[in-house]
Parts: structure tokens; sequence; C-alpha cells
């Protein structure tokens, strides 16, 4: 094994924002699929209703549009979601959702055309491609930003700085990301290749990580909702589907010079018998973090 060299975070979200969704070789990543696999989650599930309660949409005064911003919304599921609750609460109500995969887009795009009227006409959504670190809205455009597991996936600072730009005074980010997560196998010759050489999350990762940000950058902190969230073996194996996503981590480990091929075949040989056997456990907290930028 190659000492002092691990795959950074950026190498295994870079897969997500490639418009093909595929590495060089040409191993193809279906987007579409693992993500509505992820969607099956109770867990998960439950989480996003959960955010959708501490939007506390009907706070808002009937009389006022409000305006939210949902960054990396993904196939648009999330989209509906708040829709609905709008919808329900008889709220007016404008949904931007921002996303820069265009295989997403299109998906995202078609989901509204087809559920679009289960809305009321005082709920407009509308899907654009752009870049969280450089989003084309004005200064105090949003009362509300929303973040579902996507500032994982850029640089933590500049995204915060952008968002904090776009949001009014007053104006709120909820975001829901995980801290650092671990998996647990009796194979420990797995775990011990698993934690050399994969992204180090030393720091607790996103979760904690703008709980110590977000205050620094002006904004307050109104609460931090944690959720356990545990995935079996039998689980994690029906989220990578024939193991494309597996297969990209360890294809990308010999590109990187980090495993030799030989190690890299035999860590992904140990990680999939350890899931077809039930022999391994994945564990996280997911955070919703709810925080409003100060005057």
């Amino acid at each position: 094994m190659t000492e002092n060299k691990r795959l950074a975070a950026e190498d295994l979200s870079n897969v997500w924002k490639d418009n093909n969704n595929k590495l060089t070789s040409g191993l193809k990543l279906d987007l579409v699929q693992h993500l509505l696999q992820q969607r099956q989650s109770q867990e998960w599930v439950d989480a996003k209703q959960r955010v959708i309660k501490i939007m506390k949409l009907d706070q808002f005064d009937n009389s006022q549009e409000i305006k939210i911003l949902d960054i990396g919304c993904g196939l648009g599921i999330d989209l509906m979601l708040v829709g609905e609750e709008a919808t329900r609460l008889g709220k007016t109500v404008s949904i931007i959702g921002l996303e820069q995969n265009s295989t997403l887009i299109e998906e995202a795009k078609n989901l509204y055309e087809n559920q679009k009227d289960h809305l009321s006409s005082s709920v407009s959504i509308q899907i654009v491609r752009g870049d969280i670190l450089q989003m084309e809205f004005n200064d105090e455009t949003f009362d509300i930003v929303r973040s579902d597991i996507t500032l994982q996936h850029v640089d933590l600072p500049k995204a915060l700085t952008e968002i904090k730009r776009v949001l009014k005074v007053n104006g709120r980010l909820i975001a829901l990301e995980g801290s650092a997560s671990n998996i647990f196998s009796p194979d420990e010759i797995m775990i011990k290749i698993y934690d050399t050489v994969l992204p180090n999350r030393r720091d607790g990762g996103t979760a904690i990580r703008l709980q110590f940000l977000l205050p620094k950058m002006n904004f307050e902190l109104k609460g931090s909702n944690p959720t356990a969230f545990l995935q079996s073996g039998q689980f994690l194996a029906s989220q990578d589907k024939d193991w494309i996503k597996m297969r990209g981590v360890s294809e990308m480990l010999i590109t990187k010079g980090v495993l030799t091929e030989e190690e890299s075949k035999d860590f992904l040989k140990r990680y999939i018998e350890a899931c077809e056997t039930n022999q391994i456990l994945s564990t996280a907290i997911l955070f919703i973090i709810e925080a409003a930028k100060c005057k």
C-alpha cells in the first residue's frame, strides 16, 4: 500500500458532477437508480419529513410570497414535498431547485410536470442549472435556503459565503447533513484499508463542521436535530446495484496511486463479501441544522 495517500472527498463527488456519470474507463453510475434506492430507507424518509416541519412555513404571513432555494435539488422529490406542504397550508411559495447535473435536472423537471397538478396555483417551482459556489441570484433574495446532503460535496466555506449572500437578513439555512460515518466488520484487513485510504473524517464530517463554521460567519444557530442512521450489509448492497459505486471507488484508488490493482481488487472483494454475508454495519448521525442569517 502506498504510504500517506488516500482519496479526497472531491474524488468521490466528481463522479456525480460529470454529466455522463461515468469514469474515464467508461464505468457508468446510474445516479437516478442510486438516489431512488437511498430514498427507501425509513430513516431517510423520516429525516426528510422532519426537514419539512423545521422549515415552519406556517409561521409566514399568508400575504407573503415565501422564496425558497433548494441547492443540489437532485431528482426534485424534495421540491415537490415543499410544494405539497405549502399547498396544504395555503401559502404562496416560489421554489427554485439548483442542480448542476443535467441527468438529474431532466428527472426533476419530468417529476414536476407529472405531479404539478397536485400543487395549488400559488406554488411555483423552477429547476435551473447552476453552481452553488457561483450562484446567479441577487443578494438577499431568499427567505429559506435548503441543502440536503449537498454541502459535503463542495468547498464548505465558499458555499456558505454564497448562501449567506443570497439569504435575506433573518433568512434561514436548513441543512440536512451527516457527521463522520464509520463502518464495522469482523474483516479487520478490509476495515484497516478503509480507514487508511478513504477521505479523512477527523473533522467530524460536514454536520459537525457546520456547527462551528456558521457562528463564525454571522449565522445564529437555531437548532441541531440529530438522527441515528444504521445500515446493514444487506441495505448497503441494495444501495449499490451491481457494485457500480464501489467498483468506481476501486478504480479511483488505482488511478490515484493509492492502492495497486491487486490491493484494490482485494479490498473490493472483501467489502462485497462482507455486505453479501451481512458482516458489516455502517453508522452515522444525520443532523438537521437550522441557522438564521444575522443582521
